[in-house]
């Protein structure tokens, strides 16, 4: 794939935002002309807002180049990357509370994902955050109870985690890491995440005064890749995804068994998939390249990928959807389903199959 001037500006503004020491020479020295709108909205497309422009500073070549966006630009730019910070401080608030509540009720709560990744950003209240996820040990129902004593409504329909909304923050209360219902190869990830967790403990992050646990890198490699892995058959990547990969391989390089990893990979048919994204982290974003990490790659696969992100369709809303009559909603459902083929293919011939089979049965429920 050949990236437009635009989608490359972006590309180079991640790289001097995340490792500019590796990339100094990544943006353009003078003034440039760009189609600035395009450049913002697809940085909001692909959940970079805040890094990209972090670029700007950390690059060391901002002035003459930064001349060239549009006033009108930057304010807009900057006020969605406030709004992200705000966010983020939220949800640091939400998370502090929840470890108290949790505590206080004999319960520890496991911090999967989310802020915890954040803390591999040079500036980790610039990483798009969604909703908290967080595993209670086994204690997923009791936690769900504290929460309805509040007041709090508990959606439970989901197969592996609960959700509610903590504070205006949107909780995703873990039963089991994987979705156990989506095939045998969950099943085994599973088993391996359980014996890490009890092996090697918890590690922890400070958010103020309070200690939060966070995964070991070794079960965070495992849960980290599949969780993209599942994000990319099903709906796609965005770059966010990328930069969290790179910026947790990195920087856990040294705490990780990658000998033990990539068994692992081999085993549940995910090293192609892992190898790609690699690839694309340190082809277009930057990443510096790690020998371990240096994998053989099939690059047909890695630019059908990059376009795959890169031009990731429009979600449709789930109000638009409510309001469609439901054969034109089962249509569609089944038309994505089709395109998607070629990514279920790479994980197990059977595997889209099974999917659609799925799919029909939950049609006529």
């Amino acid at each position: 794939m050949q990236p437009t001037t635009e989608q490359q500006l972006l590309f180079n503004l991640i790289k001097a935002s995340l490792w500019p020491a590796q990339n100094n020479a990544a943006l353009p020295a003078g003034s440039i002309q760009v189609n600035w709108d395009e450049i913002i909205s697809l940085a909001a497309r692909q959940g970079v807002l805040g890094v990209s422009i972090d670029g700007f500073a950390r690059g060391g070549r901002n002035t003459k180049m930064l001349s060239s966006l549009p006033k009108a630009q930057q304010i807009r730019w900057e006020l969605s990357v406030k709004s992200q910070e705000a966010r983020n401080k939220r949800q640091r608030e939400a998370i502090k509370e929840l470890v108290a509540l949790f505590r206080e009720n004999g319960m520890e709560m496991l911090l999967l994902k989310g802020i915890g990744l954040s803390e591999n950003y040079p500036i980790p209240s610039h990483r798009e955050c969604g909703d908290i996820d967080i595993y209670l040990y086994g204690n997923h129902e009791k936690g769900n109870q504290i929460m309805e004593a509040l007041g709090v409504v508990v959606d439970k329909q989901g197969t592996k985690h609960d959700n509610f909304f903590f504070k205006g923050i949107p909780v995703e209360n873990h039963k089991t890491f994987l979705d156990l219902t989506s095939g045998k190869i969950n099943q085994r990830l599973e088993e391996h995440l359980h014996k890490i967790l009890l092996e090697q403990g918890f590690d922890t992050i400070r958010i103020d005064d309070t200690e939060v646990r966070i995964p070991t890198p070794d079960f965070t490699a495992i849960f980290l890749t599949r969780h993209d892995i599942t994000h990319f058959i099903a709906s796609g990547l965005v770059l966010r995804y990328l930069c969290d990969l790179g910026l947790f391989f990195i920087r856990n390089a040294s705490s990780i068994n990658f000998s033990q990893f990539f068994q692992i990979l081999e085993e549940t048919s995910q090293m192609n998939l892992f190898s790609a994204f690699m690839n694309l982290a340190q082809k277009y974003l930057g990443m510096p390249v790690n020998s371990i990490l240096a994998l053989p790659y099939d690059e047909n696969l890695s630019n059908k990928i990059l376009q795959d992100t890169i031009n990731i369709p429009k979600k449709i809303s789930t109000e638009d959807l409510a309001n469609w009559w439901i054969v034109r909603r089962k249509v569609v459902e089944a038309l994505h389903l089709f395109r998607m083929k070629w990514k279920y293919d790479l994980m197990d011939k059977g595997f889209f199959y099974r999917r659609l089979s799925f799919s029909v049965l939950r049609a006529f429920k």
